[in-house]
């Protein structure tokens, strides 16, 4: 029986208790799934690959590869197991056949991925064919391999080779993500300044005498704030939660006011409820405000999605989805909108119909060039005469002469005789 082209030659077993694997692809040569870590509540892509012996039947493995490399560019992924090639001679001890092939295919496979080595720790040989004679041969055929996404999440993971004890492979164990986990960076909440007892706790701490450097009491100072502020933090609780609550507590004296409304006590009781939602609100306008602004100072102005949801925000708010006409009607069709924007500027602006499209400065500066006689025949009567032609509509009976023209007409040829027609009565020769 040929077992190196057999099935059944990956397995997978896995503790419900802590993670769930989907499995998503299997292949002659790998299992591909997605694995969801409780703990995290996280998913990740793990690939388990046993490389045929054969070169040209590893190929096959090296093409899984790289498709799953493109499926998984936006998720950590991780793939290990026995490739059954190596990457150069320093992962051989002993005599060995010729592996320049068989590296080269495996090397330009993890280069087209894009994939990265994981730091290891243990045996440098995982595979020893047992042999004893002088043909002994160690060769590190185990290994696993991350992309960028896995490299970015979970920075400090590494893998242990262990030794193999009865079996001709070194077992490997995936280490987790054993960063020290510090506390989080200090955020002084700009609703703490309303407090009362703000100013004298500030007052209390900045009086204290510390000796040192200017810089190091200041550094002192500051920090023997962190926990009054925090301290204070506790004792407002959830802000959102206590708007709710207040609100509650408002609705149901304004209940009881109506239910006896001469009892000045349930009077007395609403105003306090309408005080304590009043001051609820505040701080949580301020808290948010807060929030807003430091989110905004993170990722604003960069190509980010939040940048892009501003955006988006608005151009919502510049778009007209009702417009009414002359009669009072409510348009709420896009087609009907636009009808009624071109129908008001039609109307606006003297009617549907085309008019010259004449540059009166270009034919100013043309006219103007010739003899004294001609300049003084093109004066401001003429100009005045053009201007008309220029504003007249010509989509009705042209303008026969000076004056026939409509109310634009007489304005724009006021401010053109006015402006461009006060020439010199000679031609500066230089």
């Amino acid at each position: 029986m040929d077992y190196g082209s057999s099935g059944n030659r990956v397995w997978i077993a896995w503790d419900d208790n802590f993670i769930d694997v989907n499995v998503v692809e299997c292949g002659t040569q790998f299992i591909h799934c997605l694995v969801n870590i409780r703990a995290i509540h996280e998913s990740v892509a793990v690939t388990v690959a046993y490389g045929a012996t054969e070169v040209v039947d590893r190929r096959e493995l090296w093409n899984a590869m790289e498709n799953l490399a493109i499926q998984c560019a936006d998720i950590p992924w991780l793939i290990g197991g026995d490739f059954n090639s190596v990457r150069d001679l320093s992962e051989v001890c002993g005599t060995s056949g010729d592996i320049r092939i068989a590296n080269e295919d495996f090397n330009a496979a993890i280069q087209n991925t894009g994939l990265l080595p994981l730091p290891m720790q243990g045996e440098w040989y995982t595979w020893h064919n047992h042999s004893a004679t002088p043909r002994n041969l160690w060769k590190r055929l185990d290994r696993m391999l991350i992309n960028d996404r896995w490299m970015a999440r979970f920075p400090n993971t590494f893998y242990s080779v262990l030794t193999p004890r009865t079996s001709d492979h070194s077992p490997m164990v995936l280490n987790g993500d054993q960063q020290q986990q510090y506390g989080g960076m200090f955020r002084f909440d700009n609703y703490l300044a309303h407090s009362p007892e703000f100013i004298p706790s500030v007052q209390n701490i900045w009086q204290h005498n510390i000796f040192g450097t200017p810089m190091y009491v200041v550094t002192r100072k500051l920090k023997a704030f962190k926990s009054i502020f925090r301290e204070q933090r506790r004792n407002k609780g959830d802000l959102s939660h206590n708007v709710k609550m207040a609100k509650g507590f408002l609705e149901a004296a304004q209940l009881l006011v109506s239910s006896r409304r001469r009892d000045e006590l349930y009077t007395q009781l609403e105003h306090c409820c309408r005080l304590v939602l009043a001051k609820a609100t505040k701080l949580e306008q301020i808290m948010l405000n807060q929030r807003a602004k430091m989110q905004w100072m993170k990722g604003g102005d960069q190509c980010s999605r939040m940048f892009f949801r501003k955006i988006a925000q608005r151009r919502a708010s510049r778009r007209i989805f009702q417009i009414n006409d002359d009669q009072g009607s409510t348009h709420t069709d896009p087609k009907e909108v636009i009808n009624e924007f071109v129908t008001y500027y039609q109307n606006l602006l003297g009617g549907d119909r085309r008019r010259a499209s004449i540059d009166i400065r270009s034919g100013l500066f043309c006219r103007m060039v010739g003899s004294q006689t001609e300049r003084a025949e093109k004066s401001p009567d003429y100009l005045t005469f053009s201007a008309s032609i220029a504003c007249g509509d010509v989509g009705a009976t042209r303008i026969s002469g000076r004056g026939s023209s409509n109310e634009v007409s007489r304005v724009i040829t006021y401010i053109v005789s006015t402006h461009y027609c006060r020439l010199p009565s000679t031609i500066n020769e230089d």
